[in-house]
């Protein structure tokens, strides 16, 4: 089945071809015992309950899968073997490309339907060669065989056609889904990500214990640089402030702008020590370097409110404390992290 079918789609599909499948075997099978044609009669019911068993997918979607195609082509075989009604047996190979495709895919059902192929001809061969039925004109299997190759080439092509277009159209929707969450100034994760983030890590705080910290930081005259050096350079500003927090912080922490000139970073398995060391580390990093564009050149100083995220708190509390906290840094004199 394709990698990308969701398990609903995957059941929905098995269970449509399995009831399919049924209904067409247990119809035909009433028709041959009509017309007594009892062994065509037997081998379609036997066929048809077969058909039903794999609508049961408890055991597994892919065991579903491959019993309803190895069932349709052991049936196709017995049609080709033996003729079937009349000599309209070989007729029903044309259903296998499409419904191989549909449930393997390109890779695996090209496989399968070479496989099915080989056996169709040796089918054939037998039928001529043992004397199990004689088919009429003799170069019926040839152009059935030449009919079945064209149909499973289209039927190829088409599910060719088919993955790659919906290759593209995963590959835009993960590209879209990546967008969303992605400040496209700094390049940080969004508030949008850093909310899911923090969902994620206070769960991990509630079930294991494992603590994590918040730094709400924010640009000291913000608003000042904008008026003084335009809004250019503010952007600028902002791109090297994410850069700094990028090499600052640790791999498994996530930096995101949460607003304007505000950002926020969660450090998970960390305790409150570790958020002021490594503000400490933001704040001396800014102080050495510069943001720098033509003959404008400025130092950048933040100010920083921390908390250690708690059990039994919100993550709504926690980040209105840490809000409180920055805040508390800005009436000290700013350039500085409060922390609870």
């Amino acid at each position: 089945m394709y990698e990308y079918s969701n398990n609903s789609e995957r059941k929905l599909i098995v269970r449509f071809f399995s009831s399919i499948g049924f209904i067409a075997t247990f119809s035909m099978a009433s028709l041959a015992f009509i017309n007594n044609s009892y062994l065509l009669a037997f081998t379609l019911v036997v066929s048809s309950f077969v058909y039903l068993s794999a609508f049961n997918i408890g055991r597994g979607v892919e065991k579903s899968a491959t019993v309803i195609l190895y069932n349709l082509y052991a049936l196709m075989f017995y049609l080709v073997l033996t003729g079937g009604a009349q000599g309209t047996g070989p007729i029903w190979i044309f259903i296998v490309s499409p419904v191989t495709y549909s449930i393997r895919g390109l890779k695996r059902g090209t496989f399968d339907i070479v496989l099915f192929l080989s056996a169709i001809v040796l089918g054939f061969y037998c039928a001529d060669t043992f004397n199990i039925y004689d088919y009429n004109p003799e170069q019926f299997p040839i152009r059935i065989i030449l009919a079945f190759i064209i149909v499973a080439s289209l039927s190829g092509y088409y599910e060719f056609s088919r993955e790659k277009y919906s290759s593209k159209l995963i590959a835009l929707s993960k590209k879209n889904e990546f967008l969303a969450t992605i400040d496209p100034l700094t390049n940080l994760p969004n508030r949008r990500y850093a909310m899911n983030k923090l969902v994620t890590f206070k769960t991990e705080l509630t079930k294991n214990h494992i603590p994590f910290v918040i730094l709400l930081a924010d640009v000291d005259n913000f608003k000042k640089i904008n008026d003084q050096f335009g809004h250019d350079f503010g952007d600028e500003a902002l791109i090297h402030l994410a850069k700094t927090f990028e090499r600052s912080i640790p791999k498994d922490a996530i930096a995101s702008r949460w607003g304007g000139e505000e950002f926020l970073i969660a450090i998970p398995n960390a305790a409150i020590e570790d958020a002021e060391e490594i503000a400490e580390k933001i704040h001396h990093s800014l102080k050495s370097s510069a943001v720098k564009q033509l003959s404008h050149s400025v130092k950048l100083t933040i100010s920083i409110g921390a908390i250690s995220a708690g059990v039994e708190r919100s993550i709504d509390l926690d980040i209105k404390l840490a809000d409180e906290l920055l805040y508390k840094a800005k009436e000290q004199g700013k350039n500085r992290t409060c922390s609870s």
